[in-house]
Protein backbone atom coordinates (compact mmCIF):
# COMPACT_ATOMS: atom_id res chain seq x y z
CA UNK A 1 0.00 0.00 0.00
CA UNK A 2 1.66 3.50 -0.81
CA UNK A 3 0.35 5.38 2.34
CA UNK A 4 3.42 7.74 3.71
CA UNK A 5 2.26 11.56 4.37
CA UNK A 6 2.40 13.56 7.46
CA UNK A 7 -0.66 14.22 9.89
CA UNK A 8 -2.44 17.07 8.86
CA UNK A 9 -6.05 18.28 9.14
CA UNK A 10 -8.77 18.21 5.92
CA UNK A 11 -11.34 21.28 5.75
CA UNK A 12 -14.45 20.56 3.69
CA UNK A 13 -14.92 24.15 1.94
CA UNK A 14 -18.70 25.59 2.26
CA UNK A 15 -17.69 28.83 1.91
CA UNK A 16 -19.02 28.82 -1.82
CA UNK A 17 -22.82 27.08 -1.11
CA UNK A 18 -24.61 30.04 -0.91
CA UNK A 19 -24.24 31.00 -4.73
CA UNK A 20 -25.32 27.04 -5.04
CA UNK A 21 -27.89 26.40 -3.09
CA UNK A 22 -30.68 28.49 -4.22
CA UNK A 23 -29.68 28.30 -8.12
CA UNK A 24 -31.41 26.24 -10.78
CA UNK A 25 -29.72 23.27 -12.37
CA UNK A 26 -32.43 22.51 -14.85
CA UNK A 27 -34.46 19.06 -15.05
CA UNK A 28 -33.43 16.87 -12.87
CA UNK A 29 -32.44 13.18 -14.80
CA UNK A 30 -34.19 9.94 -13.63
CA UNK A 31 -32.07 7.14 -11.93
CA UNK A 32 -30.22 6.22 -15.62
CA UNK A 33 -26.87 5.36 -14.43
CA UNK A 34 -26.13 1.98 -15.73
CA UNK A 35 -24.20 0.14 -12.04
CA UNK A 36 -24.36 -3.15 -13.63
CA UNK A 37 -20.95 -3.24 -16.28
CA UNK A 38 -18.56 -4.31 -16.53
CA UNK A 39 -15.60 -2.80 -14.13
CA UNK A 40 -12.67 -1.22 -16.67
CA UNK A 41 -11.91 1.55 -19.03
CA UNK A 42 -11.24 5.47 -17.65
CA UNK A 43 -12.91 7.39 -15.27
CA UNK A 44 -12.16 10.74 -13.62
CA UNK A 45 -12.37 11.41 -9.92
CA UNK A 46 -12.37 15.27 -8.24
CA UNK A 47 -11.56 16.06 -4.80
CA UNK A 48 -11.90 19.12 -2.64
CA UNK A 49 -8.01 20.44 -1.30
CA UNK A 50 -6.08 17.33 -0.60
CA UNK A 51 -3.79 17.83 -3.49
CA UNK A 52 -0.39 17.96 -2.52
CA UNK A 53 -0.39 17.08 0.86
CA UNK A 54 -2.11 14.12 0.29
CA UNK A 55 -1.02 12.96 -3.42
CA UNK A 56 0.94 9.58 -2.10
CA UNK A 57 -2.25 8.89 -0.63
CA UNK A 58 -4.81 8.96 -3.43
CA UNK A 59 -2.04 8.34 -5.75
CA UNK A 60 -1.86 5.32 -3.85
CA UNK A 61 -5.14 4.18 -3.80
CA UNK A 62 -5.48 4.81 -7.11
CA UNK A 63 -2.60 2.46 -8.19
CA UNK A 64 -4.23 -0.37 -5.78
CA UNK A 65 -7.24 -0.12 -7.24
CA UNK A 66 -5.92 -0.35 -10.87
CA UNK A 67 -4.01 -3.18 -10.28
CA UNK A 68 -6.83 -5.09 -8.64
CA UNK A 69 -8.86 -4.02 -11.53
CA UNK A 70 -6.62 -4.69 -14.33
CA UNK A 71 -7.88 -2.34 -17.65
CA UNK A 72 -8.94 0.55 -15.48
CA UNK A 73 -7.73 3.88 -15.68
CA UNK A 74 -8.65 6.62 -13.06
CA UNK A 75 -8.47 10.52 -13.89
CA UNK A 76 -7.39 12.36 -10.85
CA UNK A 77 -7.91 16.30 -10.31
CA UNK A 78 -8.37 18.29 -7.19
CA UNK A 79 -9.81 21.59 -6.86
CA UNK A 80 -9.56 24.15 -4.26
CA UNK A 81 -12.07 23.88 -1.65
CA UNK A 82 -13.55 27.59 -2.20
CA UNK A 83 -14.41 26.52 -5.83
CA UNK A 84 -16.31 23.58 -5.10
CA UNK A 85 -19.71 24.78 -4.78
CA UNK A 86 -19.33 26.78 -7.90
CA UNK A 87 -17.57 24.01 -10.40
CA UNK A 88 -19.95 21.72 -9.43
CA UNK A 89 -23.11 23.66 -10.55
CA UNK A 90 -21.23 24.66 -13.33
CA UNK A 91 -20.36 21.23 -14.28
CA UNK A 92 -24.07 19.65 -13.92
CA UNK A 93 -25.48 22.58 -16.26
CA UNK A 94 -22.40 21.77 -18.77
CA UNK A 95 -23.60 17.41 -18.50
CA UNK A 96 -19.55 17.26 -17.11
CA UNK A 97 -19.28 16.36 -14.03
CA UNK A 98 -16.76 14.02 -13.14
CA UNK A 99 -17.67 10.12 -12.92
CA UNK A 100 -16.64 10.47 -9.22
CA UNK A 101 -16.64 13.42 -6.72
CA UNK A 102 -15.43 14.10 -3.10
CA UNK A 103 -17.76 16.95 -1.56
CA UNK A 104 -19.09 16.82 2.04
CA UNK A 105 -22.70 16.81 2.27
CA UNK A 106 -23.42 20.90 2.27
CA UNK A 107 -22.04 21.07 -1.30
CA UNK A 108 -23.03 17.87 -2.44
CA UNK A 109 -27.02 19.10 -1.30
CA UNK A 110 -27.93 20.60 -4.39
CA UNK A 111 -27.33 17.61 -6.83
CA UNK A 112 -28.46 15.22 -3.69
CA UNK A 113 -32.27 17.43 -3.72
CA UNK A 114 -32.13 17.32 -7.61
CA UNK A 115 -31.36 13.42 -7.53
CA UNK A 116 -28.64 14.23 -10.03
CA UNK A 117 -26.18 11.55 -7.99
CA UNK A 118 -26.75 7.80 -7.62
CA UNK A 119 -29.31 7.06 -4.65
CA UNK A 120 -26.58 4.63 -2.49
CA UNK A 121 -29.53 3.10 -1.14
CA UNK A 122 -30.50 1.58 -4.14
CA UNK A 123 -27.27 1.15 -5.81
CA UNK A 124 -25.07 0.09 -3.14
CA UNK A 125 -27.74 -1.17 -0.70
CA UNK A 126 -25.10 -4.24 0.38
CA UNK A 127 -22.89 -1.72 2.06
CA UNK A 128 -25.23 0.43 4.24
CA UNK A 129 -23.44 -1.83 7.27
CA UNK A 130 -20.33 -1.14 7.07
CA UNK A 131 -20.83 2.76 7.68
CA UNK A 132 -21.35 4.21 11.05
CA UNK A 133 -25.17 5.20 10.94
CA UNK A 134 -25.27 8.79 11.07
CA UNK A 135 -22.55 8.79 8.55
CA UNK A 136 -24.77 6.94 6.22
CA UNK A 137 -27.81 9.15 7.21
CA UNK A 138 -25.57 12.83 6.37
CA UNK A 139 -26.38 12.22 3.18
CA UNK A 140 -30.59 12.25 2.90
CA UNK A 141 -32.04 14.93 0.38
CA UNK A 142 -35.24 13.61 0.63
CA UNK A 143 -35.08 13.03 -3.35
CA UNK A 144 -32.10 10.82 -2.91
CA UNK A 145 -32.01 9.01 0.31
CA UNK A 146 -28.23 8.84 0.62
CA UNK A 147 -26.43 10.55 -1.86
CA UNK A 148 -22.86 9.72 -1.66
CA UNK A 149 -20.92 6.46 0.07
CA UNK A 150 -19.54 8.13 3.27
CA UNK A 151 -15.51 9.24 3.64
CA UNK A 152 -14.16 10.74 6.08
CA UNK A 153 -15.84 12.66 9.49
CA UNK A 154 -15.19 15.30 11.87
CA UNK A 155 -17.24 15.16 15.38
CA UNK A 156 -15.88 17.09 18.64
CA UNK A 157 -15.15 16.52 22.05
CA UNK A 158 -15.25 19.27 25.10
CA UNK A 159 -12.53 21.13 26.12
CA UNK A 160 -12.44 23.05 29.63
CA UNK A 161 -9.96 25.31 30.88
CA UNK A 162 -8.96 23.90 33.59
CA UNK A 163 -8.10 26.88 35.35
CA UNK A 164 -11.44 28.47 35.41
CA UNK A 165 -13.64 25.41 36.14
CA UNK A 166 -11.34 25.17 39.72
CA UNK A 167 -11.72 28.84 40.05
CA UNK A 168 -15.51 27.94 39.72
CA UNK A 169 -15.27 25.15 42.34
CA UNK A 170 -14.83 22.00 40.07
CA UNK A 171 -18.44 21.60 38.83
CA UNK A 172 -18.77 18.60 36.58
CA UNK A 173 -18.60 18.11 32.99
CA UNK A 174 -21.59 19.33 31.53
CA UNK A 175 -23.34 16.64 29.26
CA UNK A 176 -25.72 18.36 27.30
CA UNK A 177 -26.48 21.86 25.67
CA UNK A 178 -28.66 22.79 28.67
CA UNK A 179 -26.71 21.78 31.24
CA UNK A 180 -23.74 24.00 29.75
CA UNK A 181 -26.06 27.17 30.23
CA UNK A 182 -26.39 26.04 33.79
CA UNK A 183 -22.56 25.46 34.69
CA UNK A 184 -21.80 28.81 32.28
CA UNK A 185 -24.09 31.04 34.55
CA UNK A 186 -21.97 29.45 37.28
CA UNK A 187 -18.77 30.40 35.94
CA UNK A 188 -19.94 33.18 35.30
CA UNK A 189 -20.82 34.44 39.11
CA UNK A 190 -17.61 32.94 40.63
CA UNK A 191 -14.89 33.86 38.03
CA UNK A 192 -16.44 37.02 35.88
CA UNK A 193 -15.53 35.28 33.05
CA UNK A 194 -18.06 33.49 30.13
CA UNK A 195 -18.68 29.51 30.11
CA UNK A 196 -18.62 29.14 26.21
CA UNK A 197 -19.47 31.42 23.03
CA UNK A 198 -22.21 30.76 21.06
CA UNK A 199 -21.95 30.77 17.12
CA UNK A 200 -24.44 30.76 14.07
CA UNK A 201 -22.96 27.35 12.98
CA UNK A 202 -23.44 25.48 16.52
CA UNK A 203 -26.96 27.16 17.09
CA UNK A 204 -28.57 24.36 15.20
CA UNK A 205 -26.90 21.69 16.85
CA UNK A 206 -28.03 23.31 20.12
CA UNK A 207 -31.40 23.24 18.62
CA UNK A 208 -31.56 19.53 17.51
CA UNK A 209 -30.26 18.37 20.10
CA UNK A 210 -33.18 19.80 22.15
CA UNK A 211 -35.66 18.45 20.31
CA UNK A 212 -36.36 21.24 17.53
CA UNK A 213 -36.50 19.39 14.47
CA UNK A 214 -35.62 22.57 12.61
CA UNK A 215 -37.52 21.35 8.94
CA UNK A 216 -40.40 19.52 8.46
CA UNK A 217 -40.30 16.61 7.19
CA UNK A 218 -39.94 17.21 3.24
CA UNK A 219 -37.56 19.85 3.78
CA UNK A 220 -39.90 22.88 2.48
CA UNK A 221 -40.94 24.73 5.52
CA UNK A 222 -38.55 25.49 8.45
CA UNK A 223 -39.81 24.34 12.10
CA UNK A 224 -37.51 26.50 14.55
CA UNK A 225 -40.69 28.39 16.70
CA UNK A 226 -40.89 25.80 19.35
CA UNK A 227 -41.55 25.74 22.54
CA UNK A 228 -38.13 24.12 23.58
CA UNK A 229 -36.70 26.99 21.25
CA UNK A 230 -38.03 29.68 22.91
CA UNK A 231 -37.18 28.16 26.39
CA UNK A 232 -33.69 27.87 25.19
CA UNK A 233 -33.41 31.01 23.79
CA UNK A 234 -34.33 32.88 26.27
CA UNK A 235 -31.90 30.98 28.60
CA UNK A 236 -29.26 32.09 26.64
CA UNK A 237 -30.60 35.80 26.31
CA UNK A 238 -30.75 35.51 30.54
CA UNK A 239 -26.68 34.12 30.13
CA UNK A 240 -25.77 37.14 27.81
CA UNK A 241 -27.06 39.54 30.08
CA UNK A 242 -25.32 38.41 33.64
CA UNK A 243 -21.83 37.67 31.49
CA UNK A 244 -21.98 33.93 30.98
CA UNK A 245 -21.18 34.34 27.24
CA UNK A 246 -19.19 37.02 25.75
CA UNK A 247 -20.80 40.45 25.05
CA UNK A 248 -19.00 40.03 21.10
CA UNK A 249 -19.74 36.62 20.41
CA UNK A 250 -23.34 37.93 19.07
CA UNK A 251 -22.11 40.84 17.34
CA UNK A 252 -20.63 41.53 13.88
CA UNK A 253 -17.71 42.07 15.52
CA UNK A 254 -17.91 38.39 16.63
CA UNK A 255 -14.16 36.45 17.51
CA UNK A 256 -14.07 33.12 16.75
CA UNK A 257 -14.72 30.61 19.65
CA UNK A 258 -10.51 28.94 19.63
CA UNK A 259 -9.56 32.63 19.51
CA UNK A 260 -11.93 33.49 22.36
CA UNK A 261 -11.45 30.35 24.27
CA UNK A 262 -7.33 30.34 23.45
CA UNK A 263 -7.29 34.03 25.30
CA UNK A 264 -8.72 32.19 28.48
CA UNK A 265 -12.23 34.39 28.49
CA UNK A 266 -14.42 31.23 28.33
CA UNK A 267 -14.28 27.95 30.48
CA UNK A 268 -15.86 25.18 27.48
CA UNK A 269 -15.27 24.71 23.48
CA UNK A 270 -16.98 21.76 21.73
CA UNK A 271 -14.46 21.43 18.59
CA UNK A 272 -13.06 18.59 16.76
CA UNK A 273 -9.69 17.17 18.31
CA UNK A 274 -7.38 19.24 15.46
CA UNK A 275 -8.08 22.10 17.15
CA UNK A 276 -5.71 21.10 20.14
CA UNK A 277 -2.48 21.88 17.90
CA UNK A 278 -3.70 25.27 17.26
CA UNK A 279 -3.94 26.10 20.63
CA UNK A 280 -0.93 24.73 21.84
CA UNK A 281 0.53 26.84 19.35
CA UNK A 282 -1.17 30.13 20.25
CA UNK A 283 -1.61 29.90 23.98
CA UNK A 284 0.49 26.86 25.69
CA UNK A 285 -0.68 28.04 28.90
CA UNK A 286 -4.40 27.16 28.09
CA UNK A 287 -3.06 23.58 26.66
CA UNK A 288 -1.45 23.33 30.16
CA UNK A 289 -4.36 23.22 32.04
CA UNK A 290 -6.65 22.07 29.56
CA UNK A 291 -8.88 18.73 30.02
CA UNK A 292 -10.48 16.47 27.86
CA UNK A 293 -14.26 15.66 27.89
CA UNK A 294 -17.45 13.62 26.35
CA UNK A 295 -19.05 15.60 23.74
CA UNK A 296 -22.33 17.40 24.38
CA UNK A 297 -25.04 14.96 23.50
CA UNK A 298 -23.08 11.77 23.36
CA UNK A 299 -25.07 10.07 25.90
CA UNK A 300 -28.47 10.95 24.16
CA UNK A 301 -26.91 10.03 20.50
CA UNK A 302 -27.48 14.00 19.80
CA UNK A 303 -23.81 15.10 19.39
CA UNK A 304 -23.23 16.73 15.74
CA UNK A 305 -21.36 15.02 13.22
CA UNK A 306 -20.07 16.57 9.24
CA UNK A 307 -19.53 14.56 6.75
CA UNK A 308 -17.33 13.90 3.57
CA UNK A 309 -18.59 11.33 0.90
CA UNK A 310 -17.82 10.00 -2.08
CA UNK A 311 -20.62 10.45 -4.89
CA UNK A 312 -20.83 9.01 -8.47
CA UNK A 313 -23.19 11.54 -10.96
CA UNK A 314 -26.09 10.28 -12.98
CA UNK A 315 -24.32 11.19 -15.99
CA UNK A 316 -21.07 9.25 -15.09
CA UNK A 317 -20.78 7.04 -18.58
CA UNK A 318 -18.90 4.29 -16.93
CA UNK A 319 -20.87 4.13 -13.40
CA UNK A 320 -19.94 0.30 -12.58
CA UNK A 321 -16.46 1.44 -12.58
CA UNK A 322 -17.06 4.77 -10.90
CA UNK A 323 -19.36 2.88 -8.01
CA UNK A 324 -16.33 0.17 -7.50
CA UNK A 325 -14.16 3.28 -7.02
CA UNK A 326 -16.25 4.73 -5.26
CA UNK A 327 -16.72 1.18 -2.89
CA UNK A 328 -12.87 0.80 -2.85
CA UNK A 329 -11.84 4.31 -1.62
CA UNK A 330 -14.35 4.23 0.70
CA UNK A 331 -13.22 0.98 2.19
CA UNK A 332 -12.71 0.12 6.07
CA UNK A 333 -8.84 -0.56 5.26
CA UNK A 334 -7.86 2.81 2.96
CA UNK A 335 -10.39 5.26 5.42
CA UNK A 336 -8.16 3.57 8.45
CA UNK A 337 -5.09 4.69 6.24
CA UNK A 338 -6.20 7.88 6.04
CA UNK A 339 -7.46 8.13 9.51
CA UNK A 340 -4.01 7.26 10.48
CA UNK A 341 -2.01 10.32 8.90
CA UNK A 342 -4.87 13.11 9.14
CA UNK A 343 -6.93 14.69 11.99
CA UNK A 344 -10.36 13.06 10.25
CA UNK A 345 -12.07 10.21 11.67
CA UNK A 346 -13.00 6.73 9.70
CA UNK A 347 -17.03 6.53 9.06
CA UNK A 348 -16.62 2.68 8.77
CA UNK A 349 -17.30 0.79 12.07
CA UNK A 350 -14.42 -1.54 11.30
CA UNK A 351 -12.21 1.04 10.83
CA UNK A 352 -13.07 2.78 14.46
CA UNK A 353 -12.63 -0.72 16.37
CA UNK A 354 -8.81 -0.36 15.19
CA UNK A 355 -6.49 -0.15 17.98
CA UNK A 356 -5.27 3.98 16.92
CA UNK A 357 -8.84 4.61 17.92
CA UNK A 358 -9.47 2.06 21.01
CA UNK A 359 -6.07 1.73 22.29
CA UNK A 360 -5.37 3.37 25.74
CA UNK A 361 -4.93 7.01 25.62
CA UNK A 362 -1.21 8.64 26.32
CA UNK A 363 -2.07 12.13 25.84
CA UNK A 364 -4.54 14.85 25.09
CA UNK A 365 -4.82 14.10 21.48
CA UNK A 366 -5.21 10.41 22.01
CA UNK A 367 -8.11 10.69 24.58
CA UNK A 368 -9.45 12.98 22.05
CA UNK A 369 -9.67 10.63 19.21
CA UNK A 370 -10.85 7.99 21.77
CA UNK A 371 -13.45 10.15 23.08
CA UNK A 372 -14.75 10.66 19.25
CA UNK A 373 -14.09 7.22 17.86
CA UNK A 374 -16.22 5.49 20.77
CA UNK A 375 -18.73 8.84 20.53
CA UNK A 376 -19.19 7.97 16.27
CA UNK A 377 -19.10 3.95 17.11
CA UNK A 378 -21.56 4.03 19.73
CA UNK A 379 -24.29 6.14 18.29
CA UNK A 380 -23.82 9.53 20.14
CA UNK A 381 -23.35 11.26 17.14
CA UNK A 382 -26.59 12.80 15.16
CA UNK A 383 -26.60 14.58 12.00
CA UNK A 384 -28.70 17.29 10.94
CA UNK A 385 -31.26 17.12 8.08
CA UNK A 386 -29.17 18.21 4.56
CA UNK A 387 -31.62 21.23 4.61
CA UNK A 388 -29.98 23.01 7.66
CA UNK A 389 -26.52 24.36 5.86
CA UNK A 390 -23.98 27.03 6.51
CA UNK A 391 -26.93 29.47 4.66
CA UNK A 392 -29.59 27.85 7.20
CA UNK A 393 -27.38 28.94 10.12
CA UNK A 394 -26.33 31.84 8.98
CA UNK A 395 -30.17 33.00 8.60
CA UNK A 396 -31.11 31.80 11.93
CA UNK A 397 -28.39 33.51 13.53
CA UNK A 398 -28.84 36.70 12.28
CA UNK A 399 -33.17 36.52 13.07
CA UNK A 400 -32.21 35.65 16.85
CA UNK A 401 -29.57 37.79 17.52
CA UNK A 402 -31.25 40.79 18.73
CA UNK A 403 -33.52 38.40 21.18
CA UNK A 404 -29.89 37.40 22.75
CA UNK A 405 -29.26 40.83 22.92
CA UNK A 406 -32.46 41.65 24.98
CA UNK A 407 -33.70 44.36 21.89
CA UNK A 408 -36.33 41.46 20.27
CA UNK A 409 -38.64 39.10 22.18
CA UNK A 410 -37.75 35.85 21.82
CA UNK A 411 -41.26 34.78 20.44
CA UNK A 412 -40.60 37.78 17.79
CA UNK A 413 -37.37 36.77 16.71
CA UNK A 414 -38.50 32.39 16.62
CA UNK A 415 -41.55 33.66 14.16
CA UNK A 416 -39.58 35.76 12.38
CA UNK A 417 -36.87 33.64 11.87
CA UNK A 418 -39.35 30.34 10.95
CA UNK A 419 -40.88 32.97 7.81
CA UNK A 420 -37.25 33.96 6.88
CA UNK A 421 -36.26 30.40 6.56
CA UNK A 422 -39.09 28.48 4.99
CA UNK A 423 -39.14 31.36 2.71
CA UNK A 424 -35.20 30.18 1.99
CA UNK A 425 -36.45 26.41 1.71
CA UNK A 426 -38.97 27.35 -0.41
CA UNK A 427 -36.88 29.38 -3.28
CA UNK A 428 -34.62 26.25 -3.22
CA UNK A 429 -37.42 23.64 -3.71
CA UNK A 430 -38.51 25.96 -6.92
Amino acid sequence: MHRSIKTVTLVGGVASLLALSGCGLGPAPAQSADTGGEIGGTITFQTMQLSPTFDDYINGVIADFEQANPGTTVQWTDIPSDQAARKVSADSVAGTLPDVLDLDAATLAPLGRDGRVLDMSQSAADLESRYVPSAWKSFDYGTTAVAALPWYLNSPVLMENGSLIDQAGSPASPTTYSELLDVSAEIARTTGKAGFQPTSIGLPNYLLSMGVPLVNEDSTAAVVNTPEAADFLQRLADLYANGGIPADSVTAAQRTEIDTFSQGETAYLETGPSRLKIIGQNAPQVLENLRIAEPLGASKGTTWVVAHGIAVPQSSENAATALAFATFLTSPENQLALAEQSSVFPSTVESLEADFFQAEPTDLATQARRIVATSLFDGGTMPKPAAVDSEYASTLWSAVQTAITGETPVAQALADAETQLTEMLQARAK
